[in-house]
């Protein structure tokens, strides 16, 4: 009898023990009716990932889109800005072309040049007149007998007796034109002071017009942010930079 009390006992004793080993075995090795613990991992992964906004396809669609339109800038040739201003101008220059002054006889740059090219304004770069309207006139200043079309304009005296001849595009003063003189055949003298032009010689690249509609858009374009940052220095747009001169912080 005692014999077999005793295997009852050990029995008793390790199913004991197996009771305080069950709850590691669990956690160790999971049930068949529990989600697989791998699988739940992952998937916790792909949640925190799409939280992160890792998995958010349209932030991933908006840098695409960034990224081409970047790439595709670049490929793009740059554009040439168009001046806004007119050529920089001496002081001499700025008397004769804007105030209608006159250089002294014989000392003009292109009295008496016969270099092939074309005659621009000094201060647009407009073409006036080519090489072959010139002539010698042994007047004392450059002579052309015609003008590039639609590039000259006339406008009388004050004194009613001469007639004035400008530059179309930017009104800078070239002097005058005469006529009846007999000179050429076509018997017409334009007296163009030489500083009010520039020769670009034949083979050499004519430079860009400035026109005169460019450079009064940008004008008031000036004025009006200027005004602005006057009326409104916390502009956003300008951030009071234009009144005051300084770059923005």
């Amino acid at each position: 009898m005692l014999f077999r009390v005793l295997p009852i006992s050990a029995c008793l004793i390790l199913a004991g023990c197996a009771d305080n080993l069950a709850p590691d075995a669990v956690v160790q090795k999971p049930s068949v009716d529990e989600p697989d613990a791998v699988d739940s991992d992952a998937s916790t992964s792909e949640t925190g990932f799409e939280e992160r906004g890792g998995g958010d396809s349209s932030q991933n669609e908006t840098q695409q889109v960034s990224q081409t339109s970047t790439e595709t800038s670049s490929d793009l040739p740059s554009q040439k800005v168009k001046p806004v201003k007119y050529n920089s101008l001496s002081e001499f220059e700025e008397w004769v072309i804007l105030c209608k002054g006159t250089e002294r006889a014989f000392v003009g740059e292109y009295t008496d040049t016969e270099d092939a090219g074309t005659y621009i304004c000094r201060r647009c770069n407009t073409p006036l007149y080519k090489s072959d309207h010139k002539f010698h006139s042994n007047c004392g200043w450059p002579a052309f007998d015609d003008e590039i079309k639609g590039t000259v304009e006339r406008k009388v005296d004050a004194d009613g007796y001469r007639v004035e001849i400008l530059c179309k595009n930017c009104g800078g003063h070239l002097g005058h034109v005469f006529e009846g003189e007999q000179f050429t055949a076509k018997n017409v003298r334009h007296c163009v002071n030489s500083v009010s032009m520039k020769l670009i010689r034949k083979g050499e690249k004519l430079p860009d017009v400035i026109l005169a509609t460019d450079v009064e858009a940008a004008a008031k374009g000036t004025q009006e942010v200027k005004e602005k940052a006057l009326d409104d220095p916390s502009s956003s747009e300008i951030d009071g930079s234009a009144a005051t001169g300084k770059s923005p912080e």
